[in-house]
């Protein structure tokens, strides 16, 4: 008799046909959170990756545009609109602003005078809200820290407008 149990026992002892299930069951949460991160960490870098091209896409129609370097208020919003529309993303507001300064590097007021010149610069900003998918509760790493999902993007771009 305990020669058979011995020989049972060893048996099942050296089956290891549920390992695979369990290491499985046991890597699957670890592994779903790194694919969830992944696919936000491309998201977000996608829309971020558009929203820089739509605001340099703003400040270039700001320098090309017919009253450049003195821009008209209208000038602004057709800069803001361009931004935007270059974007390809619904959501997306745009901000522009118009600052000066010598060619000694000293900012001034637009309508200043400097020795050897003044620079226009345009400013043009995009900003939209992002979503989660993790959420916006983020994740707790114990010891190792806290991860919070960010809730904006935004992108901005200075270009000198002609001479």
């Amino acid at each position: 008799m305990p020669g058979f149990l011995g020989r049972l026992s060893r048996r099942l002892w050296n089956r290891d046909g549920g390992n695979m299930m369990i290491e499985f069951a046991l890597a699957l949460p670890i592994l779903s959170i790194m694919l969830m991160g992944m696919l936000d960490l491309g998201r977000y870098g996608l829309d971020k990756s558009a929203m820089l091209q739509g605001a340099r896409e703003g400040a270039q129609f700001g320098t090309l545009a017919p009253n450049s370097p003195s821009l008209t208020a209208t000038d602004l919003t057709n800069v803001n609109t361009t931004a935007q529309g270059a974007t390809g993303l619904t959501g997306v507001t745009a901000s522009s602003s118009l600052f000066c300064e010598c060619m000694s590097g000293t900012s001034v007021s637009c309508t200043s005078t400097c020795t050897g010149g003044l620079k226009h610069y345009i400013t043009v900003t995009t900003t939209k809200s992002f979503t989660s998918v993790v959420g916006t509760a983020g994740l707790n790493f114990g010891s190792m820290g806290r991860w919070i999902a960010p809730t904006s993007l935004s992108a901005s771009v200075t270009m000198v407008l002609q001479l």
